[in-house]
């Protein structure tokens, strides 16, 4: 029996970035696992943001809904999970910090997709002493996708997650999205299909 989706309904929506217009008066659904593509300075992260509740359109309206049920904005912050370079964490706090941290707001999903199973699949070593300030790239990278894969919701966006990334690293990231995506919606913001696509995604453009 298939998993029934969480879904983003846009109706006349309009978006703007600065003065570029992103979205115009448009209307799409986001139903089933999507990849967003695009040009840099298109809109892709203007439209993660959008659908992550941090950036409200111009005008029209943006829903997400499952089960039939309309999720409220102020649910949306324990519904959807986001790892982009503009969603940073402290830099001061450290590994095991940051996971206390972010389980305040955030339970953790069971069994071999918990955070901390996916940070030690996706290869980060790091010492629990060192700062994420002084982390390298990488290392950040590993940490804001475990975390956005590993915590409960119906909704994971991720902007251009590949960046930083080793080849163990992709093979690590993609693995982990096609699991991701039979249960959970699953929305790609990227302009590299091939290195951040995953099986079976719808495509939305901008």
């Amino acid at each position: 029996m298939a998993v029934q989706l969480a879904a983003f309904q846009a109706t006349d929506l309009t978006l703007h970035r600065g003065h570029h217009v992103v979205w115009k008066d448009a209307t799409w659904r986001l139903d089933a696992p999507t990849v967003i593509l695009g040009k840099n300075g298109q809109g892709k992260s203007s439209t993660l943001a959008m659908l992550a509740g941090q950036l409200s359109p111009i005008q029209g309206e943006l829903s997400l809904v499952h089960h039939g049920k309309v999720i409220a904005p102020d649910a949306w912050m324990t519904s959807v999970s986001l790892a982009a370079p503009w969603a940073s964490t402290p830099g001061h706090l450290s590994l095991s910090q940051t996971l206390a941290f972010h389980g305040q707001f955030r339970t953790p999903r069971s069994g071999p997709r918990h955070w901390e199973r996916l940070l030690l699949e996706s290869g980060l070593k790091v010492g629990d002493h060192v700062p994420l300030a002084s982390w390298s790239s990488g290392q950040r990278q590993r940490l804001s996708l475990a975390l956005a894969l590993g915590s409960e919701g119906q909704v994971v966006l991720l902007d251009e997650p590949a960046t930083n990334l080793d080849a163990d690293g992709i093979q690590w990231l993609q693995a982990q999205m096609d699991i991701i995506s039979r249960d959970t919606l699953l929305v790609v913001a990227t302009n590299d299909q091939k290195k951040e696509g995953f099986q079976g995604a719808s495509i939305l453009e901008v």
